[in-house]
């Protein structure tokens, strides 16, 4: 879900032609708050409507109405005409989205990009996605995301419109062949990492993108999504919260914003992206080779992510908060 317009190298733009000063309409705000929160909300809302329905045959209607959705296909798979309304440059004036490359990137190519922080709610990668459609259309960079979300209504077409698929080794490779590809690395775990003087990312045992890198041969891309961690808190923030949610593969608990409700806080995003690292093609058959392999790309991406983080950290104006890799 990543945004790469061939512009001037490190060098911060902001999208939609927004300067550093830009201030949103109230229209667009509005149209951005309701919109927004229908979808980080949609799971309260979900919520709502069961509990509702045992007291209104509306809200019991509604809610078989959306569950319904369970059952229509989840296509096209990258709908550039949706990423590209309106609607999502009310989202990225919100955040007042900006975005800088480090190196030139080959749009022939397809790559893995290694995203980074999840986030409560990966906003930013999302909003990168329908800023590409924008400025890039025809150039596919397709995403992978948590099984479990297809299982949602409402989600589910959101999330395949996006470019999104199941997080599963066929979809990746299929993906591949068709274009480039997004991961958020760190995924649920990182819902429940969120820390008031530190980021905090999961990446030290992270190794199956790695594996598909190496087996296909594909460069991956690292990505820092700034101001990713800060739009919105989880609840419960437990340890108890984090285990059910990697055990079962789905985010346990609510999304906390502004005024304790899903309405994410309107922070800057600011996302940048590193130069390519080249990766071998490994025959997996070959276990000690491709394992060593794995291990050598994994170690170039883990320094690559901490240098991309520490060179722009002060541009986004946390000098004094680290990167903690785990």
């Amino acid at each position: 879900m990543s945004s790469f317009v061939p512009q001037v190298l490190n060098q911060r733009f902001y999208s939609d032609g927004m300067s550093e000063k830009h201030q949103q309409s109230l229209l667009s705000w509005l149209v951005a708050v309701v919109t927004l929160t229908s979808y980080t909300g949609f799971v309260n809302i979900l919520y709502a409507l069961f509990i509702g329905s045992f007291f209104s045959r509306t809200c019991l209607y509604v809610l078989l109405a959306l569950w319904a959705t369970r059952f229509l296909p989840a296509k096209p798979l990258l709908w550039e005409a949706f990423c590209g309304c309106w609607i999502f440059r009310t989202w990225r004036e919100y955040f007042h989205y900006s975005y800088l490359q480090e190196a030139e990137i080959d749009r022939k190519q397809h790559y893995i990009f290694a995203e980074f922080p999840h986030g409560v709610i990966p906003l930013s990668p999302i909003l990168a996605t329908t800023h590409r459609c924008n400025v890039a259309p025809g150039w596919s960079v397709y995403a992978l995301a948590a099984t479990n979300v297809f299982k949602v209504p409402y989600l589910r077409h959101l999330t395949t419109w996006w470019g999104g698929l199941p997080a599963t080794p066929d979809n990746f490779k299929l993906l591949l062949k068709r274009g480039g590809v997004a991961v958020i690395v760190g995924g649920i775990a990182e819902m429940y990492m969120k820390d008031p003087r530190k980021e905090r990312i999961k990446l030290l045992n992270r190794k199956g993108f790695v594996r598909v890198a190496v087996e296909t041969g594909t460069s991956i891309i690292p990505v820092y999504h700034f101001g990713s961690t800060q739009t919105l808190g989880a609840w419960p923030q437990s340890a108890a919260a984090a285990g059910l949610s990697r055990k079962y593969r789905v985010a346990i608990g609510f999304p906390i914003g502004r005024w304790l409700t899903p309405v994410p806080h309107q922070v800057q995003f600011f996302q940048v992206a590193g130069a390519p690292i080249p990766v071998p093609r490994v025959d997996p058959a070959d276990k000690e080779a491709f394992s060593k392999a794995v291990d050598e790309v994994h170690a170039k991406v883990v320094d690559a992510v901490k240098g991309l983080y520490d060179r722009h950290k002060a541009e986004y104006g946390w000098e004094d908060r680290p990167l903690v890799i785990e």
